[in-house]
């Protein structure tokens, strides 16, 4: 891995999170390493060690976190989307005069093939 910093070439190590809780809180507490867009959470994961790098001139330090969990989107791709915008027309059925969606070849009630 090269710095980012420097350009310079890093030492690959173990990278640890620690979390300390105090007094009779600490068995409430649990490590998550967070990646944030702004002040909003995108990517958590619970992983406590994993491969990490370390420049030794610039003294910057970096964890690589593999299987995190996606818990929102950065803002350049975050919507609000529309859930109706996925309702697909309605068709009758001929024989049974059910309604289904368009795309269905079989009434699942009677058994037409359309």
């Amino acid at each position: 891995m090269i710095c980012g910093s420097c350009g310079k070439r890093m030492k690959i190590g173990k990278f640890r999170v620690s979390v300390h809780g105090t007094g009779s809180l600490k068995g409430y507490t649990y490590p998550t390493v967070g990646w944030y867009d702004g002040d909003r959470l995108v990517l958590e994961s619970d992983k406590t060690e994993t491969m990490g790098f370390y420049c030794m001139d610039c003294n910057v330090m970096m964890g690589v976190f593999f299987g995190g969990e996606q818990v929102s989107f950065p803002d350049e791709i975050n919507q609000d989307l529309d859930d109706r915008i996925d309702v697909l027309p309605k068709k009758l059925c001929p024989e049974c005069c059910t309604e289904l969606d368009i795309d269905y070849p079989r009434c699942p009630e009677c058994g037409f093939i359309f």
